[in-house]
């Protein structure tokens, strides 16, 4: 197999390509298709409200992430592990909110690849404010988010739609 080239912060991972596994369906759901109304007000509500449930999960499946395996998530917890160092020395002692070019140097500083630093959209996940950053490992994301007295510093596989962050609104 090709091997698959990684972030520096990444190398202590095998070379093995990444599997993502896709998530089981929350318990007490079903995949089977319901059938139209019966024309019984009651049936038909129950339909509608069915239709509509799965209408919003489909509409946030996107965000949805795949299971990382053990080697690839050791080496994207080490990059977080560095991300997490980097950015916390922009915030230390008091310091105002990073802006987006420290955030994106800090990230890109690890050797993560495809770095995206960006204040968060409607679409995304978390605080309304700061910033968003995500970087990739070459076989999984990095991402989190930096607010002046809050870091987080996450691992995980692509989203569905294929990038490490939602496409921003």
């Amino acid at each position: 197999m090709p091997s698959v080239a990684e972030a520096r912060c990444a190398a202590a991972a095998s070379a093995l390509p990444e599997t993502a596994t896709k998530a089981p369906a929350p318990s007490g759901v079903s995949t089977a298709p319901v059938p139209l109304g019966t024309g019984h007000p009651m049936a038909d509500e129950r339909v509608r409200e069915e239709m509509l449930r799965r209408q919003q999960a489909a509409n946030d499946a996107f965000r949805q992430r795949g299971t990382l395996e053990p080697d690839t998530a050791a080496g994207a917890r080490a990059c977080a592990t560095e991300v997490l160092k980097g950015l916390n020395l922009l915030t230390a002692g008091g310091r105002d909110e990073p802006d987006e070019d420290a955030v994106r140097r800090a990230v890109t500083a690890t050797g993560l690849t495809d770095v995206v630093v960006r204040p968060p959209g409607r679409l995304d996940l978390g605080p309304g404010d700061g910033l968003i950053f995500a970087g990739w490992t070459g076989r999984a994301c990095v991402f989190g988010s930096v607010r002046q007295d809050d870091i987080t510093v996450e691992i995980g596989t692509r989203i569905a739609d294929g990038g490490c962050l939602p496409a921003p609104d």
